[in-house]
């Protein structure tokens, strides 16, 4: 029997992953990511391969169109080039078979099956880019919580609470209004009544971790949790 760690480099060299000093787990663990990459190659070529296909079966669609314009514009010319080169009776052969093509049942099968496809992988293109999207300007805003939190925080030892951080109520300000949008809640205007600034500076830190680490569910939750607080804390 071949020792796992044999087996390991042995597999690894044909996968052409470098593993020198890597154990089992690193190497499976590389070997995925390698198959993920792969695979999202592959889905590319896919997709412009049927896109391409759907684009095919389109034409005798548009003949009647394409035809007519030809004739108007192309083949009115009888010594034109593209007459001399494509002349009327072979051109009118093409589009027939075409015209005749469109007719068939099974084209008209395929085609809406392929529509149908192509309806579909482009619905779920658009899905994931909106997640896509959705997710990293949450990450975007966790990033900036933890920034808010730091400054904040950096200023606690000096005293003038909430005046020492007069100059950042607008990007506080700034970062509600984008949390907002996403359904989190946010504390208001009472906040800059409390003693000090270790509620907003805890809120800003927790929150942010969580939507810097994309749990989006769990920092909804996290930043419910300090409300009832907020409600019942004695403003000074």
């Amino acid at each position: 029997m071949v020792p796992l760690r044999s087996l390991s480099v042995t597999i690894t060299r044909k996968s052409g992953i470098s593993v020198s000093h890597c154990t089992w787990e690193d190497f499976t663990a590389r070997w995925l990511c390698q198959c993920a990459n792969q695979q999202g190659s592959m889905s590319k070529w896919l997709k412009r391969f049927l896109f391409g296909i759907w684009g095919l079966l389109l034409i005798p669609l548009i003949t009647p169109i394409l035809e007519k314009w030809l004739k108007e514009n192309i083949f009115s010319n009888s010594n034109g080039m593209a007459t001399t080169v494509f002349p009327n009776a072979m051109a009118s052969t093409v589009f027939n078979n075409l015209l005749t093509l469109g007719q068939q049942r099974w084209f008209k099968f395929a085609l809406v099956f392929l529509t149908g496809i192509v309806i579909g992988v482009s619905l779920e293109w658009l899905n994931r880019e909106s997640n896509e999207r959705h997710a990293f300007e949450l990450r975007s805003l966790g990033s900036k919580f933890r920034s808010l939190s730091d400054n904040i925080k950096a200023r606690t030892a000096s005293s003038g609470w909430p005046d020492n951080v007069r100059d950042l109520k607008p990007a506080i300000l700034s970062a509600f209004v984008s949390a907002k949008k996403f359904g989190l809640w946010v504390p208001n205007e009472h906040v800059y009544q409390l003693p000090d600034a270790s509620f907003l500076c805890e809120y800003f830190r927790c929150v942010g971790k969580l939507l810097e680490d994309g749990y989006f569910d769990e920092a909804n939750s996290e930043a419910l949790s300090w409300k009832p607080f907020l409600d019942k804390v004695k403003l000074s």
